[in-house]
């Protein structure tokens, strides 16, 4: 009797033990602050704690907790040759965070690491870009602005 009293709680430990483990950061999402191959993939990889994303036409605010991977925020599909005007102001309480914009070569551009307060003007080439935010225990907010031609669409990721 007890025994059976013991592989019962043995086998209740397990169970949540189980659950536990299951609840924790994916490996992708916790490596990818510095691992290209993982930002540029089609699909994003994150956690996330507590979050707003607002979007009023070509103004974002993104407020974050907690942040892990990579979260796409929107692409542009330029027509032809153009340029793009990224206004910003990052404030990173903690963690690592950064802006990337990603070429239709798969290739990667960081627009802004941590605190920083600027503009950054980039030319893009005929095709779809994508803008994604990366995180490795992120926490803090940032608001953009996107100034574009009517040869550049904007395209929420929602």
């Amino acid at each position: 009797m007890y025994s059976k009293n013991g592989l019962i709680v043995c086998l209740g430990l397990l169970f949540l033990l189980s659950i536990i483990s299951g609840c924790g950061i994916p490996e992708s999402a916790n490596n990818a602050y510095d691992d290209d191959s993982i930002i540029v993939q089609e699909f994003d990889t994150y956690r996330l704690g507590p979050y707003s994303l607002i979007r009023i036409n070509n103004e974002i605010s993104f407020k974050y907790g907690n942040f892990y991977g990579a979260y796409t925020v929107f692409s542009l599909e330029s027509e032809e040759d153009a340029e793009v005007k990224f206004e910003y102001n990052s404030k990173v309480d903690s963690g690592d965070f950064k802006a990337v914009l990603i070429t239709p070569k798969k290739e990667i551009q960081n627009l802004l690491i941590g605190n920083e307060h600027g503009a950054e003007t980039v030319q893009l080439e005929k095709g779809i870009y994508i803008f994604k935010i990366v995180g490795r225990d992120a926490n803090g907010e940032i608001k953009i602005s996107i100034y574009t031609n009517q040869n550049v669409d904007i395209i929420s990721s929602d």
